[in-house]
């Protein structure tokens, strides 16, 4: 007769082995990138084929060089890993395979000045490149959940289609009163530059995947219109008291309204509000400060 004790170690047994037969088959679906594998998949993830690596970054590279990763691998001098890494905005960390984190993060909080400089840079550095944007807001709007605005620059084509890189600006908690005021500014000086930027929502998780710069953005050379089509309007926020305090946190006693109202118009009297189209809405936010 089996003793209770048996039993049970067999069961363990078996679930040892389980657990090591699921090990292996984990292992044996996630293989491990090498720094050529990343190389192609960066460009692919960007809507570049394979074989149009060589003629969008030059570097000597040939389409017999690409054609598979060993050859490709020693071809992959520095010049050619920083210069991938700069046409896509990158980091070499990634690239390299030491670090998750794909694209750079930027945090312009309290500083859209900073903001200013930073995209009147890209626009020197590119004078022929077109940049947009698109502010993703969460669908439900509390809490942490942030908000990430996200700039697209044109960077070359192939043939008659436009590549473009990606600029991450996050740490936007969006139902907080004091980032909204500093989001609005960011979004009046993009189009107060004629850079445009389109909003739209999406669940907190999804954003929380873009965010933090671990995701390989690109969306297969589709742009950020993959993301999905325009629900809102941004510049709004500068022009309009009710769209800059939507899904605002009003906090006890209605401070938070009163407050984004109040560094609004400071913000405003710097010029920061001003999204290129003349017109004076302060007044519109002096009234509704004023019911409050």
């Amino acid at each position: 007769m089996i003793g209770v004790g048996e039993v049970l170690a067999t069961i363990t047994s078996l679930e040892k082995l389980g657990k090591f037969w699921s090990w292996i088959r984990g292992k044996r679906a996630k293989p491990t990138e090498t720094v050529a594998t990343r190389f192609i998949r960066l460009f692919e993830s960007h809507g570049v084929h394979r074989n149009q690596i060589p003629r969008f970054i030059g570097h000597g590279l040939t389409v017999r060089d690409v054609q598979d990763d060993v050859s490709l691998l020693s071809k992959l001098d520095e010049p050619v890993l920083e210069a991938a890494c700069a046409r896509f905005s990158v980091r070499r960390e990634w690239l390299d395979g030491a670090e998750p984190q794909i694209h750079p993060c930027h945090d312009f909080y309290k500083h859209p000045e900073w903001f200013a400089a930073f995209l009147d840079k890209l626009l020197a550095d590119n004078p022929e490149g077109q940049i947009i944007g698109v502010l993703i807001a969460p669908e439900v709007a509390g809490g942490y959940a942030e908000g990430l605005l996200i700039l697209q620059e044109t960077v070359g084509a192939v043939g008659d289609k436009p590549i473009y890189r990606y600029h991450l600006c996050n740490d936007w908690l969006f139902a907080y009163w004091k980032a909204r005021a500093y989001l609005t500014a960011c979004v009046a000086i993009a189009w107060r530059r004629n850079v445009f930027v389109h909003g739209i929502y999406m669940p907190w998780k999804e954003i929380q995947r873009l965010y933090q710069g671990e995701t390989l953005l690109g969306w297969q050379g589709e742009g950020i219109w993959g993301l999905g089509p325009k629900r809102w309007d941004p510049e709004d926020m500068a022009l309009r008291p009710d769209a800059f305090l939507k899904a605002v946190d009003r906090e006890r006693d209605n401070y938070g309204i009163k407050s984004g109202l109040q560094l609004w118009l400071e913000l405003e009297a710097s010029g920061l509000m001003d999204i290129g189209l003349k017109a004076d809405v302060r007044p519109l936010f002096q009234a509704e400060l004023a019911k409050w």
